[in-house]
């Protein structure tokens, strides 16, 4: 593979999305850092071109561009899409790097869907399904940030809105994050690679805004306590992160793998395996997100498996 790959890092502003961006700048890719606030993008961009001076790497502006997109607003998503479509031509990978926990739900947007479903599962799967030909045109690779929890899916209450736990809720979308990563594994084989990516316990710590994250009561103590004796930095998920989309000459000996850090699972991991589950979430998706059904489905070129 070319060295100069355009890598598109949804989530850019959170650690684990701008230590991947550096660590893919590093390696010679274009990283395009992908995010809601335009001045927090740039700030992330001044982030990156300091540890490439840093580690007296040359780079050209153009390897370090922003798209402004809001992951729960559908509208932005499709606008974004289109946007990515005309400024970029190709497009070798796509780092899904939405994780947002906000307290105190349900937040129901104005469209009447939950946040945090909207933004960690509704806007990544139609921002994918919006660029995937493109990416099929250069054998790409889609990474999902999972975490390291799994929460089975309430299908009375799939966007947790009757029944709402921040934390529980989070961890849904996380697990449809891992159901995504094997449908999309399947429905596209031979075209594209997808992968789920689960970083560990990585927060950065020196982070000014990580008070206003954590949770309340027990349950932001139990948190306190993780970070100050378990968490690594962001470095820690952002090197294997670009190792897994730039070094691999066959990326589909990977496609519907669970990676831990650098570790491949080899166990089959259930919520990425179950086929029935698959296909119904992603048919829910294709709903919610508005999608057409030809837009939900694959090309008749391509293989199922």
């Amino acid at each position: 593979m070319a060295n100069k790959q355009t890598i598109l890092i949804a989530g850019a502003t959170g650690n684990i999305g701008r230590a991947a961006g550096v660590a893919l700048a590093k390696r010679g890719a274009r990283v395009v850092l992908l995010g809601r606030s335009r001045d927090k993008l740039k700030a992330k961009v001044d982030l990156v071109r300091v540890a490439l001076s840093e580690a007296q790497i040359d780079y050209q502006d153009m390897d370090i561009d922003i798209l402004v997109i809001d992951f729960s607003d559908m509208e932005s998503v499709r606008s974004a899409a289109a946007e990515a479509m005309n400024r970029f031509p190709v497009i070798n990978g796509l780092v899904l790097s939405v994780g947002a926990l906000i307290q105190n739900g349900p937040n129901i947007l104005p469209s009447g869907h939950e946040v945090m479903f909207a933004t960690n599962v509704m806007g990544p799967f139609l921002f994918t399904q919006l660029l995937i030909t493109r990416i099929q045109e250069s054998d790409g690779l889609v990474l999902h940030v999972i975490a390291p929890f799994d929460k089975k899916i309430d299908w009375d209450d799939l966007e947790s809105i009757k029944n709402h736990k921040a934390m529980t809720a989070f961890d849904r979308t996380k697990t449809c994050n891992r159901v995504i990563a094997g449908e999309l594994a399947r429905r596209y084989a031979g075209r594209i690679s997808s992968v789920a990516f689960d970083p560990a316990y990585v927060i950065d710590k020196s982070d000014p805004e990580l008070a206003k994250r954590w949770p309340s009561g027990l349950t932001g103590f139990f948190w306190r306590m993780m970070t100050m004796f378990f968490a690594k930095p962001p470095s820690v998920a952002g090197e294997p992160i670009a190792e897994l989309m730039l070094s691999r000459q066959d990326r589909s000996t990977i496609n519907g793998a669970l990676f831990k850090l650098y570790k491949r699972i080899e166990k089959p991991e259930k919520a990425m395996s179950d086929r029935a589950l698959g296909e119904r979430l992603w048919n829910e998706l294709v709903l919610l997100t508005g999608l057409t059904p030809e837009q939900g489905q694959i090309d008749s070129g391509c293989v199922r498996r």
